[in-house]
C-alpha cells in the first residue's frame, strides 16, 4: 500500500494496493471517494472478521469500490472495478492502525502541489537528478518522485 502522485493521472495523489498471489501481481488504485469509503468501512469489516464461529457477512459499497468479507473466514475482498485482491485479517488490523496516517498524507499533498509541478518541470529538463530548492516541501520523497519520472517519460 501506498500513496503517491500519479503523472498520468495529472499528478494526483492517490492511494494504490498492491499484491503478488501466484506470480502474478495486481494493482488497485483508488481516487479520493473511495479511500474515504474504505477508512469508513476498515473498523467494520474488522469487527466482522473478528466474530466467533458465527460469521458476520459485511459489505461496503461505493463509487466503482466493494469491500466485503466472504463466507470463508479470515480474508476480506477489495474491489475496485472489476480487478480485486484479498485481504487477511493481519492486513485489515494493519491497515485500520495506518489508515489515519494515509488520509493525512492525501490532505498533505495537494498543499505541496505548486512544489512538485514545480520540480517535475525541472526534472523533466534534465538528464540528471535534480536537487529540490531548500524551501521545497519536505513531505515530498524527490527521489521517488524523480525515478517516477524518469520511468514515465
Amino acid at each position: 500500500m501506498s500513496v503517491a502522485y500519479y503523472p498520468a493521472r495529472d499528478y494526483q495523489p492517490l492511494v494504490e494496493f498492491g499484491a503478488i498471489r501466484r506470480c502474478v501481481s495486481k494493482s488497485l488504485i483508488l481516487a479520493d471517494e473511495q479511500v474515504a469509503a474504505m477508512a469508513d468501512c476498515l473498523p467494520s469489516i474488522r469487527d466482522s472478521m473478528c466474530v466467533g464461529g458465527d460469521r458476520v457477512i459485511f459489505k461496503c459499497e461505493s463509487v466503482n469500490f466493494r469491500l466485503h468479507t466472504p463466507r470463508r473466514h479470515g480474508s476480506a475482498r477489495l474491489f475496485v472495478g472489476t480487478g480485486y485482491i484479498i485481504l487477511t485479517q493481519p492486513d485489515i488490523d494493519y491497515l485500520v492502525r495506518v489508515f489515519p496516517i494515509m488520509q493525512q498524507q492525501l490532505r498533505d499533498y495537494p498543499i505541496a502541489m505548486p512544489d512538485v509541478l514545480s520540480y517535475v518541470t525541472s526534472s523533466l529538463a534534465s538528464p540528471t537528478y535534480v536537487e529540490p530548492p531548500p524551501n521545497a516541501s519536505t513531505i515530498i520523497n524527490y527521489h521517488r518522485l524523480y525515478e517516477e519520472l524518469v520511468t514515465f517519460v
